[in-house]
This record gives C-alpha cells, sequence and structure tokens, in this order.
C-alpha cells in the first residue's frame, strides 16, 4: 500500500469468479470500496481516493481540534 495510508486497513474479496472486491477502512472508521475486474486498477483507484479522503480527515481533525475551547 502507498505510503501515507498507514491508518488504512486493506481488504481484498473475490466476490465472483475474476470480480474483485477491494475496501479500504481508515482507523477513524470512513470507508472507501470499489468492486470490478481489474484488480490492480482497483487497488489503484481505491488507494488514490483513500489519499484524498486523508487529507480531508487531517484537516477535519486539526479544524475541530483548533476549535475546541478550553477553560
Amino acid at each position: 500500500m502507498k505510503s501515507g495510508l498507514e491508518k488504512w486497513k486493506k481488504e481484498i474479496d473475490e466476490v465472483s469468479n475474476c470480480i474483485w472486491k477491494v475496501k479500504l477502512t481508515h482507523a477513524l472508521g470512513p470507508t472507501i470500496e470499489k468492486i470490478g475486474d481489474n484488480l490492480l486498477l482497483l487497488e489503484k483507484d481505491v488507494e488514490l481516493s483513500a489519499i484524498e479522503m486523508e487529507k480531508q480527515i487531517e484537516e477535519k481533525v486539526k479544524t475541530t481540534h483548533n476549535n475546541v475551547y478550553h477553560s
């Protein structure tokens, strides 16, 4: 798996003859899933989507953390 995706767990299942499901699950819960017949392309697509989602998650965590009021 690509660098920067350490917080993601990859699952690959052959759901039918030569039909694959690739699923990535982030440690915080979000998932990305694709199904198709080209396993290598599916893995690449899911990883690229996860990289984009990772950026969004990091930004959301920063924003949420910065908005916490301290008493």
